[in-house]
């Protein structure tokens, strides 16, 4: 007779659990700070927010928060990993020097208190993957992969000096596509390989640039590139895995294309007018946009080509801010600084200056719940979870400041002084309470 063993699984170890006290809390959404909570974290999520003054024995850990403001983890939807150096390095020179670079970085960018990026344009999977796996610490990376673009288009760092013929005719393949940061693609079906490539490498949304940039030489910002049925091939790709298209554009005749091909999100958007501004609010497409980047890049763009294209889309900011903010359009964190580490340092001051526009509880939220909201269009391509907010089931990215950042959004820059708490994914990065 054979014998019949029920043998159960054992139980999983508990995951410690951590209660946060004494603190205000800024949830990422609200402009009305929550007291008399506080917050339990169980693992990397956060599992509840309770009355304060309960049972502390059974928790593993407290963390006395000494009347702080405690706060989502940041996020900076528009922010490029691996340009963090020379741009000649970034495009012609050794790329391993290139990933190096970028860890020290991205640990620099975690210690300020950025907790997630959103990667618009780079090869960056390896640096998200060692960040994933605790090789070395840094944000949490959504990348997009190499930018998509047409041929005299903003990813196309051919050098037309050397009459370089495009690869179907004969041509050679540009370095920056060679390295994995761009990938030039003409007509729907091209398109549709490009970004479908992409997700195959692992892309959790897709970057395509559809107008001039400021960065490149042969295209200025009025250009239009991707014609309509191009970007429409992409969103349809990108939404049979789940996920979206982001549209790096400055001219408002490019944002309206974007926008009525199913884009949800327009890059940079400065020279956008009014009906495009209605338009973004009416289809709940997120403006990614910056303010710091120019003033980091005059030293750098002394070209009377590249600086005319600065000098153009900063003229434009103030509109575009402007109708933003009246057809309440969803505005989101983003920096975009490039080439200079001592600039990329300044990424925070980006928040400061959108008080000409925004009130300090406005500019958070674009820096937490609407970043996270924008995250979470990634649907099913989201390999980590809910992000920009404090609430129940959310990663734990946690920040305490010293002082009131909804008072003045300015004190996140001095995160050295004013930021004493730091917890990514669960795990304390710095604790100076």
């Amino acid at each position: 007779m054979m014998l019949s063993i029920n043998v159960s699984a054992q139980d999983a170890p508990a995951e410690k659990q951590i209660l946060i006290k004494n603190v205000s809390i800024f949830n990422g959404n609200s402009e009305k700070l929550i007291t008399g909570k506080d917050v339990v974290v169980e693992g990397n999520k956060i599992k509840s927010i309770v009355a304060s003054g309960g049972n502390e024995k059974k928790f593993d850990e407290v963390i006395d928060g000494k009347g702080g403001y405690l706060s989502p983890g940041l996020i900076d939807c528009h922010t490029h990993a691996v340009q963090g150096g020379d741009e000649n390095t970034f495009i012609n020179g050794d790329q391993n020097y290139v990933q190096l670079y970028a860890t020290m970085e991205l640990e620099e960018m975690l210690l300020r208190g950025v907790t997630t990026t959103r990667d618009p344009g780079g090869n960056v999977f390896a640096l998200k993957k060692a960040i994933d796996d605790g090789i070395f610490d840094g944000p949490r990376i959504y990348p997009s992969g190499a930018m998509i673009s047409q041929y005299s288009g903003h990813g196309d760092f051919r050098s037309p000096v050397h009459t370089n013929l495009p690869k179907e005719w004969g041509g050679s393949i540009s370095n920056g596509e060679v390295n994995g940061h761009a990938l030039l693609a003409n007509g729907p079906d091209q398109v549709r390989a490009a970004v479908r490539q992409q997700l195959f490498l692992g892309a959790t949304q897709i970057k395509l640039a559809v107008g001039g940039g400021v960065s490149s030489f042969e295209d200025p910002l009025y250009v239009n590139e991707y014609t309509a049925a191009e970007i429409e091939a992409a969103v349809e790709a990108a939404a049979d895995y789940g996920t979206y298209v982001m549209t790096h554009v400055f001219n408002e005749v490019g944002v309206k294309r974007a926008i009525e091909a199913g884009v949800k999100s327009i890059e940079h958007g400065h020279l956008l007018n009014e009906e495009d501004a209605k338009l973004m609010a009416e289809k709940g497409v997120f403006l990614s946009t910056q303010c710091q980047v120019f003033e980091q890049l005059k030293p750098i763009y002394t070209d009377p080509v590249r600086k005319g294209k600065l000098e153009e889309a900063l003229a434009g900011m103030d509109k575009m801010f402007k109708y933003a903010k009246k057809y309440n359009v969803k505005v989101v964190f983003g920096t975009d600084l490039i080439f200079s580490r001592e600039g990329r340092k300044q990424q925070l001051a980006d928040l400061t200056l959108r008080k000409q526009w925004y009130t300090s509880p406005e500019i958070m939220i674009q820096a937490t719940g609407n970043g996270g909201e924008l995250i979470g269009l990634t649907g099913q391509r989201n390999p980590y979870g809910k992000v920009g907010v404090i609430e129940e089931g959310a990663l734990a990215d946690l920040l305490i400041y010293s002082k009131n950042p909804l008072e003045d959004v300015s004190i996140v820059e001095d995160y050295e002084n004013n930021l004493k708490l730091i917890i990514k994914d669960g795990k304390t990065y710095k604790n100076t309470l």
